[in-house]
């Protein structure tokens, strides 16, 4: 990242998309109170809002959204502000400086962006943020319950990642007597939690410098500098469709190259050696 010295942020007020069941994001804050863990716990009592990052052309992901999502019943909105072809070279130039990344990164970028806004911008206390590929586990709301219930009693800002990203896991979280596991920068940026002060936090950042990263190396570094901790869970309860074999990657050709058929051996296979057996993990502040 470089300091931005072009005035202004990537875009004036966000417009998210609501689902397309009809349902709104509660917009009444229910997140100070997550202590229910019982079998019908309400994802939406937990969080301020739900907000899926996607592309208005992605049918198939989208789809696999809203059936995800109503096996939940998760009421969210989608972000589809920022596609491709809707961003202007102004947006670009006072958010981005040189790098490598292509429009697919910096769309998904603006997106992640956009989430921050809407966060702060409608006064939330925390949303929970997917992109359009993620994977929910059955026992998703319990485990969110637990982590939400246990991050009422941090102090802000923080930020909580609920997937399994490359199937890197924090050491020995699994001994862990807590939900939440402290340390360790995440991985992948496709189901988090942020609070409020984090978002605000985050924009304050962007008006002094400019993006060179993607959204989950974004969130590495700026954090890391911001003094922004990061959470895992002791039990993840997301994985990524386009590392699992669900879906083809959009944004990584290696991985796209390889074929769904890989990605889904090889992401087994990774999970067992490395959640199973050991390996591939990350420190925790304890360490």
């Amino acid at each position: 990242m470089t300091p931005n010295h072009a005035a202004g942020s990537p875009a004036g007020t966000l417009q998210a998309t609501p689902a397309a069941t009809g349902a709104q994001a509660k917009r009444t804050s229910k997140a100070g109170n997550a202590s229910s863990t019982g079998a019908n716990v309400r994802v939406n009592d937990l969080v301020d809002a739900v907000l899926v990052v996607s592309v208005r052309a992605f049918q198939d992901r989208i789809d696999h959204i809203r059936a995800e999502m109503a096996r939940f019943g998760i009421e969210f909105e989608w972000v589809f502000d920022f596609d491709p072809d809707t961003i202007t070279p102004e947006i670009l130039e006072r958010t981005f400086a040189p790098s490598d990344m292509r429009l697919p990164h910096q769309s998904a970028v603006l997106k992640h962006i956009a989430t921050w806004r809407i966060c702060v911008e409608r006064n939330y206390r925390r949303v929970l943020v997917f992109e359009d590929d993620v994977v929910l586990a059955a026992n998703f709301p319990q485990v969110l319950a637990q982590a939400m219930a246990e991050a009422d009693a941090l102090r802000t800002p923080y930020l909580v990642y609920l997937g399994c990203g490359h199937n890197r896991y924090a050491v020995d979280a699994a001994n862990s007597p807590t939900m939440l596991v402290t340390g360790g920068p995440l991985p992948a940026a496709e189901a988090i939690v942020i609070d409020r002060e984090s978002a605000m936090m985050r924009l304050a950042w962007l008006k002094r410098n400019r993006v060179t990263r993607p959204p989950d190396w974004l969130l590495r570094e700026v954090d890391a500098e911001l003094g922004i901790p990061h959470y895992w869970l002791r039990e993840p309860v997301v994985e990524q469709g386009s590392m699992n074999g669900k879906f083809a990657s959009v944004l990584d050709d290696k991985r796209r190259g390889r074929g769904r058929l890989y990605a889904w051996l090889r992401f087994r296979w990774d999970r067992l050696r490395h959640r199973a057996v050991g390996g591939r993990t990350v420190p925790t502040d304890s360490q």
